[in-house]
């Protein structure tokens, strides 16, 4: 199963969920509403920047080092949402503000995989 995110096509496909995920708003897109909504796109995109990450580090475009520390951040992000969820059912207000930093953490990463992605 991994296998298949080390080679070009994985990359491609991780890369196209990134810019997916970020760029439904702009083509009309239903956006997420709710909690749940919006915990699961972000789900999703812990899930894009950790494959997007592994998939740099094979192509060279990032250090071992770099790819650690943003495989640590998802780590921490996906805590993050686990603790979102769980506050989910008896504070929503402080679930909501939870995943509202993560999903920054999240969209900065992104960036920050995109920028690495483009450089020669």
């Amino acid at each position: 199963m991994l296998k298949r995110f080390f080679d070009a096509r994985g990359f491609v496909a991780a890369f196209l969920l990134m810019i997916t995920i970020s760029a439904c708003s702009t083509f009309g897109v239903p956006t997420p509403e709710t909690f749940n909504q919006n915990l699961a796109v972000s789900v999703a995109a812990n899930t894009s920047v950790r494959e997007t990450a592994t998939t740099l580090l094979q192509a060279g475009k990032i250090s071992a080092a770099d790819a650690e520390n943003v495989l640590k951040q998802t780590d921490v992000a996906r805590e993050g949402l686990n603790v979102a969820r769980s506050l989910s059912g008896t504070d929503l207000a402080s679930a909501q503000g939870r995943l509202e930093a993560v999903s920054a953490a999240l969209k900065a990463m992104q960036a920050y995989l995109a920028a690495k992605q483009a450089v020669k």
